[in-house]
């Protein structure tokens, strides 16, 4: 069983890349679970929501990219790589040169330089990016095993998924371990209490999220655990499977309780945005 407390008394010196690489947006209040028996109370809402890929530098395992963002063929499309019907039903956008690929470059790093890509979950926005790391050399691509069942299961478009972005991808499963209460599984990803990845499951069945324990404090990813800080604040999680959505998101807020310290980024969260440092600056 993994123990966060001696895990954070011997930090590892991270370099964590935020890059926010366009938005998206559908009708209602899709960051808030409509089996929440205060969602009508909630005041509708229809803005665009940030799109994050995030890129981690060890010091010694190379590079980890977590999710990939969106393409850059929303530029020129507003259907992008989301496919005619889904497109029409999640409103994608970016610029030029917000692109994973185009980010990474400001960086001094291309995708062949990245040695691993672990996706939180393959919802459309997730592995919008995914091609841009087609064919790279001795690249290890990684997802929870539930999450490549929900995303191939017939029909699953109708959930958010675009088998297209997957199609022909070596995925390796995400080796979870033992529980690291208050979550149910974890995994120590390069054995050195670095990267900790967490099942926590709700808004896909396979969702994953992320703990850096960084020199600076630790980094929680919450990617779409928690859309938003609202969320929490009002106790609503977000879609997709209501009671263990809710349970996974008290789960964060007990770990959050114990460990006040810790760096919060949340999924898809427009208020965060501002405050947030992008690449290519960082966080350690």
């Amino acid at each position: 069983m993994l123990d966060w407390k001696s895990r954070f008394a011997t930090p590892v010196r991270l370099k964590l890349y935020v890059m926010h690489t366009g938005e998206v947006r559908t009708k209602g209040n899709i960051h808030f679970n409509p089996k929440s028996s205060r969602f009508k109370e909630m005041p509708r809402e229809d803005r665009f929501n940030p799109v994050f890929a995030f890129l981690v530098q060890h010091p010694d395992k190379g590079l980890l990219l977590l999710d990939t963002g969106l393409h850059h063929s929303f530029i020129g499309s507003k259907f992008g790589n989301f496919g005619r019907i889904l497109g029409s039903m999640v409103r994608g956008r970016t610029e030029s040169g917000k692109d994973v690929r185009s980010q990474l470059g400001t960086i001094g790093v291309s995708p062949d330089d990245v040695r691993y890509v672990l996706l939180s979950h393959l919802h459309l926005d997730h592995p919008s990016g995914l091609s841009y790391f087609a064919g790279s050399p001795n690249l290890k691509i990684c997802v929870d095993r539930e999450e490549l069942k929900s995303a191939g299961a017939p029909f699953s478009f109708l959930k958010g998924y675009v088998k297209r972005h997957i199609e022909g991808v070596d995925f390796q499963q995400i080796p979870y371990g033992p529980g690291a209460p208050p979550f149910e599984r974890a995994c120590d990803f390069f054995g050195d209490g670095s990267v900790l990845v967490v099942r926590t499951s709700g808004h896909t069945n396979g969702h994953s999220s992320v703990i850096l324990n960084a020199a600076d404090g630790p980094i929680l990813l919450t990617f779409d655990a928690v859309h938003r800080r609202s969320n929490m604040d009002e106790g609503i999680p977000p879609s997709g499977n209501y009671s263990e959505a809710l349970s996974t998101m008290r789960n964060i807020g007990t770990f959050l309780k114990e460990f006040p310290q810790t760096r919060v980024v949340f999924g898809h969260d427009p208020d965060q945005l501002e405050n947030l440092i992008l690449a290519p600056r960082y966080y350690s």
